[in-house]
């Protein structure tokens, strides 16, 4: 019986040396988001075993092309892409890791339907190799299966970018089970590299959720930490595939720098710097005593949303009175306000109008104590109905001569515009600057934006 691709192998190591190297490269060039490169090398190594296609190398060399492709296709949010009317089931990116998982199968099978091997004098390393590759199969299966439940936390992630009332801990929790269903498996040292790509991927989405969790809560050092652990994590994942920027020759003589990551990792940087924005806004207060206001100012303008360029600006062509964010403190155990508190000192819980403080406000020095029986008023009475949550609710007080503009934001968080004087509920400039904070604060709009095709 023939045995020429295996008479090289170590007695160290089930594995030949050439094996191994190229698993370590396949698995390495995928971590790196190379993956025409890793198809390259599987579709080579293939073409090297034709004659021994049947062999679980052979079947497994067909099995890693597929998977390549795959994981590119994933990687492109591909299957989050508008399927058309005569587009085939068989053509999803689901199925084809469905596929992938039954021809993982199928070479587990075929080793274990080549175990009496050993009786007809077939070398015991070789019998080796064999069983090691039906166990990398079986992980790599694992792998698959781990993959189909990503591509539906995303779909539930774009799908919630449409509702009304945004659930970030329902997306949390998702995410969370993900990781620990998953912490064992695919662990073997040759998929060190492609695991370690997956748990990037999925804490650092975990990291980013805990944070827009804790920012509703004003949970200054929490958010904090976790958006510093998110950052960390995505520097790490972004070095280590280790992509030289490719320059790209233009029709006119120039040359622009191309983008080396893919569609995903470029939709989680960009979610990572809107909640840095978010942070921003949502701990102005505290963050503008740290430093100067020009300094402030600098760094601000520097964040993918300037929100408070934006509340400035707004304020001043529209003549706004006051604009504002006001917390809704009920329900959250000790509310002691933004900034690092002491866990065991003592706060005694904020009643009446002080449970409703103003995060941030412009202009800081107006007054407007005289308003906020009104305001705490109509968001108390908003309507708890979630076909209401995204509504922009005008009312003019005749009393206070004044009109207010209330949309709810966040889970406890809203937007507040105050006019000392009568303005039309229809005005398109405030009901439209209104509709792009509440989209862009609670992430709405980078939701829906995930699926290809949609600009942020």
């Amino acid at each position: 019986m023939a045995t020429s691709n295996l008479g090289h192998l170590s007695p160290l190591s089930p594995l030949g040396a050439k094996e191994e190297t190229f698993l370590e490269n396949f698995f390495r060039l995928i971590s790196q988001f190379s993956y025409e490169k890793a198809r390259e090398l599987a579709d080579k190594e293939k073409d090297n075993h034709k004659a021994a296609f049947a062999s679980s190398w052979g079947l497994f060399m067909y099995s890693l092309t597929q998977f390549a492709t795959a994981e590119k296709g994933y990687m492109s949010l591909a299957f989050l892409e508008h399927k058309g009317f005569f587009t085939r089931s068989k053509d999803t990116l689901k199925s084809v890791y469905h596929s992938l998982a039954q021809e993982f199968r199928k070479v587990e099978d075929n080793v274990r339907n080549q175990d009496q091997l050993v009786h007809f004098g077939l070398p015991h390393p070789s019998v080796e190799f064999e069983q090691l590759i039906a166990h990398l199969c079986g992980q790599l299966g694992h792998f698959v299966l781990a993959r189909q439940k990503t591509m539906e936390f995303y779909e539930q992630v774009c799908t919630m970018g449409t509702y009304k009332v945004l659930n970030y801990s329902e997306l949390m929790v998702s995410i969370s089970k993900i990781v620990q269903s998953n912490s064992r498996n695919f662990h073997h040292p040759l998929l060190s590299h492609l695991k370690s790509k997956f748990f990037y991927e999925c804490e650092i989405m975990s990291h980013l959720l805990q944070a827009q969790v804790l920012m509703t809560e004003l949970q200054f050092l929490p958010s904090l930490l976790q958006l510093h652990q998110a950052h960390s994590k995505l520097t790490s994942w972004g070095a280590s595939a280790n992509q030289p920027k490719e320059v790209k020759k233009s029709a006119f003589g120039g040359s622009s720098k191309q983008n080396p990551y893919p569609a995903l990792y470029n939709w989680i940087f960009k979610y990572k710097q809107v909640l840095l924005s978010k942070f921003s806004l949502y701990f102005y207060e505290l963050l503008s005593k740290q430093v100067h206001h020009s300094e402030m100012k600098t760094v601000t303008a520097k964040l993918t949303e300037d929100f408070i360029n934006k509340i400035v600006t707004f304020q001043r062509k529209s003549d706004a009175m006051h604009v504002s964010l006001v917390l809704d403190t009920q329900g959250i155990h000790r509310c002691k306000g933004s900034g690092y508190h002491f866990p065991k000192k003592y706060s005694e819980e904020p009643k009446g109008l002080d449970s409703f403080p103003a995060i941030f406000a412009y202009p800081a020095d107006r007054q407007v104590q005289n308003h906020w029986h009104n305001i705490v008023m109509l968001i108390n009475n908003r309507p708890s109905d979630h076909h209401a949550y995204d509504k922009i609710t005008c009312i003019y007080d005749k009393t206070a001569q004044s009109t207010y503009f209330i949309t709810q934001v966040d889970v406890r968080i809203t937007f507040v515009v105050i006019f000392e004087c009568k303005k039309s509920e229809k005005d398109n400039f405030v009901n439209n600057f209104m509709a792009d904070i509440r989209t862009n604060l609670n992430c709405a709009r980078l939701y829906t934006a995930l699926k290809p095709g949609v600009r942020v």
